[in-house]
């Protein structure tokens, strides 16, 4: 069976564990922010960092849980991370709908931005845009060397944060710079658009994966064509295939497949193949627990 590697593991958790500090801090600037400023977009902003801080806290939590072991689940905690990977997918939605119904009162209600707070949150966005794109670039490393629907999102949140300093920054500088055109009061509900359908673009994203895989959706058809190759490599050393399935969890991968040899093979020669098909298998199929079974009926 292909296991992530310890170090591999304890990697993710530190990162969660930097990204819900980072968060912390962030939480503690944009609501003294928001309260010394009179800016709509600073009260959403303050919102959507808390309710991503839970979503991380949630996060960590569990890969502290993985990290551990747990004698009772066996299999793994891979709907876990897939649960939690929809709850982020949640908690960004409700930020989607605060960002919006803030964007439009701006609209229908429009005001100059004003207050120490619009100087602080400055500030915060600078330092959080810098703090976040690391964060991003390092998670993104570590979700393309062991796919997890967890850190996947995880990754999506720290983009959608980077996108939403990024814009946040530019909203407050265009409306301090722009401020003696009467137009420029419409800066902050547009900005605060655009980070909102960033977040449901990640969203969409973030659903697609982690849904379909807690239902146990079969694997994608590039790494059922690998599992393909492999048999056809071994066709002279069975007689005949009687089933395949596969099923994704968390990080892990679960194929199961069921051949029949011929009766003149001795138990050695028959164990012989099924080491090396489920080796190659697993070497080719990152996070995968190969099983084959024997059988002389189709499985369904």
């Amino acid at each position: 069976m292909s296991e992530l590697p310890e170090t591999d593991s304890k990697s993710k958790e530190a990162a969660l564990k930097g990204l819900f500090i980072a968060g912390l801090l962030d939480a503690i600037i944009t609501s003294v922010a928001f309260i010394m400023a009179n800016s709509s977009v600073l009260l959403a902003d303050f919102l959507k960092t808390s309710i991503e801080l839970l979503a991380i806290f949630l996060s960590w939590m569990a890969m502290r849980r993985i990290n551990r072991g747990d004698k009772s689940f066996e299999y793994g905690l891979g709907k876990l991370e897939n649960m939690l990977s929809i709850f982020v997918g949640f908690v960004m939605f409700v930020s989607f709908v605060i960002i919006m119904v803030n964007a439009i009162r701006n609209i229908f209600h429009p005001g100059h931005i004003a207050g120490i707070g619009v100087w602080i949150s400055v500030g915060a966005q600078s330092l959080y845009l810098v703090i976040n794109g690391s964060l991003y670039v390092k998670n993104k490393k570590l979700a393309k060397s062991s796919s997890s629907p967890l850190m996947d999102s995880q990754t999506r949140l720290f983009l959608t944060r980077f996108i939403g300093n990024l814009f946040i920054l530019i909203s407050l500088a265009l409306s301090l710079l722009l401020k003696k055109y009467s137009w420029s009061v419409y800066i902050d509900p547009a900005a605060s658009m655009i980070i909102a359908f960033s977040i449901l673009s990640a969203i969409l994203g973030i659903f697609s994966s982690s849904i379909y895989d807690l239902l146990d959706r079969t694997l994608e058809e590039e790494r059922q064509i690998l599992i393909l190759q492999e048999l056809v490599g071994f066709f002279d050393d069975y007689q005949q295939v009687h089933g395949i399935r596969s099923r994704r969890s968390g990080s892990k991968v679960y194929i199961e497949i069921f051949l029949e040899f011929s009766p003149e093979k001795t138990v050695a020669e028959v164990q012989k193949v099924i080491d090396k098909l489920r080796g190659n298998l697993e070497k080719k199929i990152q996070g995968s627990s190969v099983t084959i079974g024997l059988t002389t009926e189709a499985v369904k």
